[in-house]
């Protein structure tokens, strides 16, 4: 009779948990965190930036937010991971107001249009004083 020892291994899980903040060190709510090539495990921070995700260690987080660079972060046996996360050159963009008349705020104190009178007694439901 021959006997082969069989070897079961199994990848241990870890618990990560950290905070995410921007560069003024202000706690990020929301922000995705997902682990790298692992479909489906992910999380996101809540209202004072603190995350927990449970992982197999030896893999990478990915930490996005809209209008910030994405950081990656590989976790081994760490079970503490704290990000810094900083505003994207790309996404900064200028503040604009539109206005009802479809004109950039900075373009326009008002409405301003001209128009012959004449064009609304054409229409059915306009009643012309």
């Amino acid at each position: 009779m021959l006997v082969v020892p069989l070897t079961i291994s199994a990848q241990q899980t870890i618990t990560v948990t950290g905070t995410v903040t921007d560069t003024q060190d202000e706690p990020m709510i929301g922000v995705n965190i997902t682990v790298k090539d692992v479909a489906g495990l992910g999380t996101i921070t809540d209202i004072n930036g603190n995350f927990s995700i449970k992982m197999e260690p030896y893999h990478r987080l990915v930490f996005s937010y809209i209008g910030y660079d994405d950081v990656e972060v590989l976790v081994k046996e760490q079970h503490t991971v704290n990000v810094k996360m900083k505003e994207s050159e790309a996404s900064v963009l200028d503040e604009v107001v539109v206005t009802g008349m479809g004109h950039r705020k900075t373009d326009s104190d008002g409405s301003c249009n001209q128009c012959e009178c004449g064009r609304f007694k054409t229409f059915p439901y306009f009643q012309y004083v």
